[in-house]
C-alpha cells in the first residue's frame, strides 16, 4: 500500500502567453506528482477574454510590496498583475483565501505563486508571472505584490480605510490595503496602512456561460477522477463564446513509484554484528526494531521488512529473509593438570575444524613447558565460529631421594624411607618405612606427590658378611681368614673373654667350650662362632688316627703320611690363618717344602675323606 502524496508544480500553458491570457481553458491544478496506487481528481475552467481593473496608479509614496484584498461579484480567474516599480526589480506574488489583514506577519498562511523580473517603464509594466487564481463568486482572496530587494520599491498611495472599495466593475472589486517591508515586514511587524496598490489586475470570467470543456478521457464534467500507474498528460479543450478557436491545457501527472531494495547478508552466524540498509529511496524505516544502516547483532533467522520514503513521500517496501546459523558448541575440555616432561594431547570438540593458540595443532600430542591458557578456535560446516578455553597446570616433577648407598652387615634389618614425594614404591619386595632384612642389590624407590606426577632414585645396598666358624684339631681350635677384622676367643660356659685370645688359632690351656667372637674392623660386622669342646690340650706332635708328620721342627721339607685314608687335599696356612700352599696329592703320603719360609709356627691342614685335620708344623 503506497501513501498519498500530491505535490504541486509550476503551470504550464500551451500555445498562450503566461499573463494577460484572453481565452484559455485551464486546469485548475498544476502538474501533480502521486504515489503508484493513489488517485487525483482534475479541475478544469473555461476562462472567457481577458478583463482589466486598474488600481490607483497616483502614486505618491512607495514601499517595497503590498498586501490587498479583491471580492469576486461572478467567479473569475485572475490571470496576472501589472505593477508600477520604481526601478528594475524582480517581483514575487503570494496570494491567501481571505483577507491579507492581520496576516502580514504570518508567511505560513501564504502560498507562493511566483517571481519575474520586471523592466522599469515610467508607468504600469507587466509582471510575466501566471497568477491563475480562481475565486469562487461571493470570495475574498488576498493578494501579496512585492519587490524582492530594499533597493526598489514600488508606488502606493496613502488610502482613505483599510477594506475601502477603491476601484470594482461588474465583476470583482479591489480593497485598500496596506504596504511592508520584503519579506513579511522582516519580523518587525510594522505594516503602513491604509495604502493604495497602484497597478492594474488582468482576470477573465470563470467558466464562461456557454462555454464547454472536453478532456481527453472524453469527459465534458469540470472535474475527473484519475488514478494512473504511470506518468501520465492530461488534456482538456473549452469552446469559449468570443475566443476565436478551440483552446487546450494539459497536466502532467507523474507516477512515482520508489524501488525500495531490502539489503542484509543472506546467512550469518548469530552473534554476527550485521548491517542492515535499504535503496532507491531517501529515507528507510525496519521492522523488529532495526535501525537503517545501524550495526546490530543478529541472533535468529528473521524475515525483515524495509519501508522506503522517496524525497516526494511515496513509500514502497521489500523483504529480506536473514538466515542465523548458531554457533556450535565448542569445547575444550575440562582444565587439567600434567606432570612436567609428559606429553598431553588437546582435542577440540562441537565443531567441525578447530585451531589452537600457542602453536598447538587439534590431536596432536606435544609437551607443555609452563602452566598456560589454550584457546581452541572451532568452526562448523556453517561457517560459524565460536572459542572456548582450556588451562593445562603443569606440575613440577618432585625431587625423590632414596637415601645414600648403605654398607650392611649381613642380617641386620634396615628400614627403606623414600624422601620428596608423597608415597613411596620399592623395589626387591621393599615397603617404605618398614624394616627389612636386605640383600646385596640395587634398590629403586619411585615417588608419587600429590599431584600424581612421578620420579625414582636408587641406592646400592653392599652386605658384609664376616661369618666365623672354628674347627679343632687335637687341642688347637682354629678360625677362618681375618683379614681387617678383629678376633676375641671367649669361653661358652660363660662367654667370658679369655685375655690375650685374639689370633687366628688359639690353643687352650686345659678343656672346655670355647668360641671366636668376630668384628670387621671396616663396617664393624660382628659375628660369633659355633662352639666347640676341648677334652685336652698341650700337645706338639699329634699323631691323629692313622696320620703322621715329620720331621718336626724341619729345616725345610715335611712329610705327611696316612695310613689307609688317601690324602685328597694339604693347606699351609701360617698364625693369622692365611693359606699359603694348597695341594691335592689324592695319595696316602705329601711332602711340602718350608724352605722357602721364615723361621715360624706353622700349620697344616689335611683332608681325608672330607674331614679336615690341623696339625702344628715348626720350621727353624
Amino acid at each position: 500500500m503506497k501513501k498519498l502524496h500530491l505535490i504541486f508544480l509550476a503551470f504550464t500553458f500551451f500555445g498562450f502567453k503566461a499573463y494577460a491570457q484572453p481565452c484559455a481553458a485551464v486546469i485548475t491544478a498544476s502538474d501533480a506528482l502521486i504515489c503508484s496506487g493513489d488517485s487525483i481528481t482534475l479541475h478544469a475552467i473555461a476562462n472567457g477574454p481577458d478583463n482589466q481593473l486598474d488600481a490607483s496608479n497616483t502614486a505618491g509614496n512607495n514601499h517595497r510590496g503590498n498586501m490587498f484584498d479583491i471580492v469576486a461579484t461572478n467567479a473569475v480567474t485572475i490571470l496576472s498583475f501589472d505593477a508600477s516599480p520604481m526601478g528594475n526589480t524582480t517581483i514575487e506574488i503570494y496570494y491567501k483565501a481571505g483577507t491579507w489583514n492581520g496576516f502580514a506577519n504570518t508567511p505560513s498562511a501564504w502560498t507562493y505563486i511566483g517571481s519575474a523580473a520586471t523592466t522599469y517603464t515610467g508607468g504600469f509594466s507587466t509582471v510575466a508571472v501566471p497568477v491563475n487564481v480562481t475565486i469562487p463568486a461571493g470570495q475574498t482572496y488576498a493578494f501579496y505584490v512585492t519587490s524582492n530587494t530594499s533597493a526598489v520599491s514600488l508606488n502606493y498611495s496613502n488610502g482613505t480605510a483599510v477594506g475601502n472599495v477603491y476601484s470594482s466593475d461588474a465583476n470583482i472589486t479591489f480593497l485598500e490595503g496596506g504596504g511592508l517591508e520584503y519579506p513579511f515586514t522582516q519580523n518587525t511587524g510594522a505594516v503602513y496602512q491604509p495604502r493604495v496598490w497602484n497597478g492594474r489586475i488582468h482576470y477573465a470570467i470563470a467558466n464562461q456561460p456557454g462555454s464547454t470543456l472536453t478532456w481527453g478521457t472524453g469527459e465534458t464534467t469540470s472535474s475527473v477522477p484519475a488514478a494512473p500507474t504511470s506518468n501520465t498528460t492530461y488534456t482538456v479543450s473549452a469552446t469559449v463564446p468570443g475566443c476565436p478557436s478551440t483552446l487546450a491545457d494539459t497536466q502532467e501527472v507523474v507516477v512515482s513509484i520508489p524501488p525500495v531494495t531490502a539489503n542484509a547478508p543472506l546467512v550469518v552466524c548469530a552473534e554476527d554484528e550485521v548491517t542492515l540498509y535499504g535503496t532507491g529511496a531517501e529515507t528507510f524505516t525496519w521492522d523488529n526494531g532495526v535501525t537503517d544502516s545501524l550495526a546490530f547483532d543478529a541472533t535468529v533467522t528473521t524475515t525483515y521488512v524495509v519501508t522506503g520514503t522517496d524525497s516526494v513521500g511515496c513509500v514502497d517496501t521489500d523483504t529480506i529473509t536473514m538466515t542465523v546459523n548458531q554457533l556450535p558448541n565448542v569445547n575444550a575440555g575440562a582444565d587439567f593438570g600434567v606432570c612436567e616432561g609428559n606429553d598431553i594431547t588437546l582435542t577440540g570438540q562441537g565443531a567441525d575444524t578447530y585451531a589452537w593458540n600457542n602453536g598447538v595443532m587439534d590431536n596432536i600430542p606435544f609437551e607443555p613447558a609452563t602452566t598456560a591458557s589454550y584457546i581452541v578456535t572451532g568452526t562448523d560446516t556453517n561457517g560459524c565460529i565460536k572459542n572456548d578455553t582450556i588451562t593445562v597446570t603443569v606440575n613440577s616433577t618432585p625431587i625423590v631421594s632414596a637415601g645414600p648407598d648403605l654398607n650392611l652387615c649381613q642380617g641386620i634389618p634396615h628400614t627403606f624411607s623414600g624422601t620428596g614425594a608423597q608415597t613411596y614404591v620399592w623395589t626387591n619386595g621393599v615397603t617404605d618405612g618398614t624394616p627389612a632384612i636386605p640383600m646385596n642389590a640395587t634398590y629403586t624407590v619411585t615417588g608419587t606427590d600429590s599431584n600424581g606426577c612421578s620420579a625414582s632414585d636408587q641406592m646400592t645396598v653392599t652386605i658384609h658378611n664376616v661369618m666365623s666358624s672354628i674347627f679343632s684339631s687335637g687341642g688347637i681350635l682354629t678360625a677362618g681368614v681375618l683379614v681387617d677384622m678383629t678376633a676375641q676367643w671367649v669361653n661358652c660356659a660363660d662367654m667370658s673373654i679369655i685375655p690375650g685370645a685374639t689370633d687366628v688359632i688359639f690353643e687352650p690351656a686345659h678343656g672346655g667350650t670355647y668360641a671366636i667372637v668376630v668384628q670387621d674392623n671396616v663396617y664393624g660386622c660382628i659375628d660369633t662362632s659355633n662352639c666347640v669342646e676341648i677334652q685336652f690340650a698341650g700337645i706338639d706332635d699329634v699323631s691323629a688316627a692313622g696320620l703322621n708328620v715329620y720331621p718336626v721342627p724341619t729345616n725345610g721339607k715335611v712329610t705327611v703320611a696316612s695310613t689307609g685314608t688317601v690324602i685328597e687335599r694339604v693347606e699351609l696356612i701360617d698364625m693369622l690363618g692365611k693359606v699359603l700352599e694348597t695341594s691335592e696329592p689324592n695319595t696316602l703320603q705329601a711332602e711340602l717344602d718350608l724352605s722357602a719360609y721364615e723361621s715360624n709356627t706353622f700349620f697344616l691342614r689335611i683332608y681325608r675323606n672330607e674331614q679336615a685335620v690341623l696339625l702344628k708344623v715348626i720350621k727353624n
